[in-house]
């Protein structure tokens, strides 16, 4: 498969940026090195796992649950046993 393409990360970096910058009170710089280097972004980039056809809301809540879990598959939006 390809890769995903840099449009479509910058498109994420940008959305889950935001987010983290408004609810946690990062600045910008501190927010983008926390999202690109986690498990949920790596996670993005993975073309097969095919998150870029998610909403970044989802993303941001990947993000958040491996912040506070250590794994972004923690998430409501995997988890099938929540379901």
């Amino acid at each position: 498969m390809n890769a995903v393409s840099a449009r479509t990360l910058d498109f994420f970096d940008r959305h889950v940026v935001q987010h983290i910058v408004e609810k946690y009170g990062f600045d910008e710089l501190q927010a983008i090195k926390a999202f690109i280097s986690s498990q949920t972004y790596a996670m993005l980039q993975d073309p097969e796992l095919e998150l870029y056809k998610v909403s970044p809301l989802i993303i941001f809540d990947m993000w958040e649950s491996e912040q506070v879990t250590g794994n972004p598959r923690n998430s409501l939006y995997l988890r099938a046993d929540e379901v």
